[in-house]
């Protein structure tokens, strides 16, 4: 009877217990928000996640009736930007926007100060980026097939910029050149940005750059885009050949970007989020606007997109550890 009756009274504390677990929860989805959201961007201002998310941010600013505030936290692979979410109070109010290195920097460092699934409720897939490759006009390379040749008869004597190492550009670049057989010098920047000014005043010859960010220095000449990644052309650079068009699809990489709150965050929260967000990457002129500059939108719900990360966690650490990448 005894063991009856503590039985019967745990489970009645339990219940009460989650009971007003759930009811606090549904309290405080109901009235947010009720103050500033930040969201925590670990990409520096112009590189093509920070434009991406400002565009969003604003529309959530105007949705939502409170400000979104973009915090750039750029540098050390993002690992300080991914942390300072993770270990925030699990409410709303602290957001991270995060691409590849959220998995990639497991392979990249002895010491990650996060767990990209078990730190993190995903809330949206955004987009995925096809990114060109492109190489200074003094360079007088016009076509991949030229860089590949020009790369065999002088191996490592071409250097290419990326966004860091472990980075979508790096990665790229990295798997380019096992498809082609060619080898090139890696200079790392701190940033997407950085990486294009470096190469548009000439310090490095060629680099895969999100298209945002190079338009304007290939418009201009300064740049000639000999490729883009994926299977489809893009509105901006028509006449510039896809993966696809040189069966280099084996070799493509896909660089996403999502959005994600710091675990246990109530999932009214993150299910208004992912609503909003979904509506807005919906309309005919934010798909126009997005696939001009090479961007696909995903809008995967946060159980797909859990999905997807999980997959990357496992598909991404293996391939950087054997092709040899370290942080530089």
């Amino acid at each position: 009877m005894n063991k009856y009756f503590y039985h019967l009274k745990a489970l009645t504390i339990f219940l009460v217990l989650t009971c007003t677990f759930f009811m606090s929860s549904s309290a405080t989805a109901q009235k947010y928000p009720d103050r500033p959201i930040k969201i925590i961007v670990p990409y520096p201002a112009g590189a093509v996640g920070d434009i991406m998310m400002r565009l969003i941010g604003q529309r959530l600013t105007d949705r939502l009736g409170q400000p979104v505030i973009i915090d750039n936290r750029s540098g050390g692979g993002g690992l300080a930007a991914t942390e300072a979410v993770a270990k925030a109070a699990p409410d709303g109010y602290t957001l991270l926007f995060n691409g590849p290195n959220h998995v990639t920097n497991l392979a990249l460092y002895t010491k990650v100060p996060y767990d990209p699934i078990l730190d993190f409720d995903p809330v949206i897939g955004i987009a995925s980026s096809q990114i060109v490759l492109v190489a200074h006009k003094s360079t007088g390379i016009k076509s991949v097939q030229q860089l590949i040749e020009l790369a065999k008869a002088k191996p490592g004597e071409l250097n290419y910029a990326s966004s860091g190492a472990g980075t979508g550009t790096h990665l790229a670049m990295e798997m380019f050149m096992r498809g082609t057989n060619t080898k090139l010098t890696h200079i790392p920047y701190k940033g997407g940005s950085a990486a294009v000014v470096g190469q548009a005043s000439g310090q490095v010859q060629v680099s895969f750059s999100s298209i945002p960010v190079v338009i304007n220095f290939i418009k201009d000449g300064t740049l000639i885009p000999l490729v883009v990644g994926g299977d489809q052309k893009i509105p901006s650079l028509p006449g510039v050949p896809t993966y696809k068009d040189l069966n280099l699809m084996n070799f493509d990489v896909e660089v996403w970007f999502g959005l994600f709150a710091p675990k246990n965050t109530p999932m009214a929260i993150r299910n208004l989020l992912y609503e909003e967000i979904k509506k807005y990457l919906a309309e005919p002129a934010v798909v126009d606007k997005f696939s001009d500059v090479g961007m696909t939108i995903i809008g995967s719900s946060p159980v797909q997109f859990s999905d997807f990360v999980k997959a990357e966690t496992k598909r991404w650490p293996q391939a950087i550890r054997e092709m040899g990448i370290k942080p530089e």
